[in-house]
């Protein structure tokens, strides 16, 4: 199990860093990728007793979600350029 947590947190976290490093329409998924590896570390931290690393990870997760708050989330909140567009030309005409 141990092992398994181990590689799951590492492999995600560097997944992550790859597609952040792209930077391209995909990188905002690197933030999911690294809070699949926080949670891996997070489980590893807690078994093994390394609170250090859990503390650290905790922190980590908050980025992450921030992440994807403003990578993945934020923009689809935001209406899209022709919306845009039309409100402003129909504000115009009144």
């Amino acid at each position: 199990m141990l092992s398994i947590l181990e590689w799951v947190g590492a492999i995600g976290g560097a997944a992550g860093a790859l597609l952040l490093a792209f930077n391209n329409r995909w990188s905002g998924y690197g933030f999911v990728l690294f809070l699949l590896s926080n949670a891996a570390w997070i489980a590893f931290g807690l078994i093994t007793q390394t609170y250090g690393m859990v503390s650290m990870q905790v922190v980590c997760t908050g980025t992450s979600l921030l992440g994807v708050w403003r990578w993945l989330v934020q923009p689809r909140l935001q209406p899209c350029p022709e919306q845009k567009l039309s409100t402003k030309l129909t504000t115009n005409r009144r």
